[in-house]
């Protein structure tokens, strides 16, 4: 009797994308919310676009290191060209993000009409490449890693992704992530995490993220 090999969860990478997608989404409507002039209101929300990019930054710098190099070579000749086609999306999206740098340092001191919407504007660009990929992966990449890739090699991804992130933006960063999300996932994500963490993350994540919520969408709940 033949076994089928057991696949390896990649759940925890829909969690993820689901929070990406979120966030980036609500985005633009952020940027055009804020009055003209209003500096105070454009720095809140400008630090908070700035997380974003560093997230996502941090995100597709562990699968440059993690996911790609162990992947493609397991590959079958007719499906390698798939994470080439993932590792130039990861370059439009950094050169969009470029555009949003420059667009965000510009609106960050004036506050200006202008600004605002060139910022939006290019924001919106950024969450459409974005979200490109996102699919992509989801239909393409993560079936082969659930075959390819083991247990092991995959919770490297997750490690690093957790470990490469300063301490203090931890229970932030997770709180964004488990809002919403699937209470097992959230626990299997959490399976390697040493003791102290396990324990607290899943009640310090979410109140922190709450917080944070009221400053930035006036709601815990946005």
């Amino acid at each position: 009797m033949t076994t089928t090999p057991a696949l390896t969860d990649t759940r925890d990478m829909l969690v993820v994308h689901a929070s990406i997608r979120r966030q980036f989404g609500e985005a633009p409507g952020l940027v055009r919310g804020v009055a003209d002039g209003d500096t105070a209101r454009a720095t809140v929300v400008a630090d908070h676009l700035q997380l974003l990019g560093d997230l996502v930054h941090h995100h597709h710098t562990g699968e440059d290191h993690l996911l790609w190099p162990v992947l493609q070579p397991r590959l079958p000749a007719e499906v390698a060209a798939t994470v080439q086609r993932m590792e130039a999306q990861h370059e439009g999206i950094a050169e969009q993000q470029g555009a949003v740098t420059t667009a965000l340092a510009a609106w960050r001191g004036t506050a200006g009409p202008d600004e605002r919407e060139a910022l939006a504007t290019a924001f919106e660009a950024l969450t459409g490449r974005i979200t490109d990929h996102l699919a992509a992966e989801e239909e393409h990449i993560l079936p082969l890693a659930a075959v390819h890739m083991t247990p092991a090699e995959w919770a490297r991804l997750g490690e690093a992704g957790i470990g490469g992130l300063p301490k203090s933006q931890l229970p932030l960063v997770f709180g964004m992530v488990m809002y919403r999300a699937d209470p097992e996932v959230i626990r299997g994500m959490l399976a390697h995490a040493p003791l102290l963490p396990r324990l607290l993350m899943p009640f310090m994540a979410p109140r922190v993220y709450a917080r944070y919520a009221r400053r930035l969408f006036g709601t815990a709940t946005p």
